[in-house]
């Protein structure tokens, strides 16, 4: 073959003598001026300055470093709108869920926090999720509560939420 067409043989061999000395398991480098892009991080909270309609001062403290999702069970059903808010409402109703999440229908809370799946429910309610990893006793029924966590939407339900909890106040 390489008789019959010896531009060929010429610019192959040419082609495998400069792969030759690479390691083929190491990428190219980038050009000295390139850069590289930024992954998303989260700030701790001791340095984050929360918004104030967010997270009052006063309660900053109680938002988590690092990963906002750590201890959810299937996290990436879920995309992160604020990773640490605090929100205020009543605690009308609790039930474990099977993956053993404590679910809380925070109702009364300030339109804000809800879209329009949220408001299509039933109490109209901010759904709120304590994880088994976080250990959180249990507000009384019809009881006013702050709850601190982050503010997600549950891409599987549509409805906004608040999961993980970090804190659950009396207000």
């Amino acid at each position: 073959m390489f008789l019959r067409y010896p531009v060929t043989a010429v610019v192959l061999s040419l082609l495998i003598g400069c792969e030759a000395g690479k390691d083929p398991d190491q990428s190219p480098s980038p050009p000295p001026n390139a850069s590289q892009p930024a992954l998303p991080t989260f700030a701790p909270a001791s340095s984050a300055k929360p918004a104030p309609s967010l997270v009052p001062p006063e309660l900053a403290h109680y938002c988590h470093s690092g990963f906002p999702l750590e201890g959810v069970y299937s996290p990436q059903r879920l995309t992160v709108k604020q990773p640490c808010v605090a929100v205020t409402g009543i605690a009308a109703a609790i039930d474990r869920e099977h993956d053993g999440d404590m679910h809380i229908s925070l109702t009364g809370v300030d339109p804000k926090w809800l879209n329009q799946v949220n408001l299509q429910r039933s109490d109209q309610s901010l759904v709120v999720e304590a994880v088994p990893s976080i250990p959180m006793t249990m507000p009384p029924l019809q009881s006013r509560v702050t709850i601190i966590g982050p503010w997600v939407l549950d891409t599987q339900t549509g409805w906004l939420e608040i999961h993980p909890v970090w804190a659950i106040l009396p207000a």
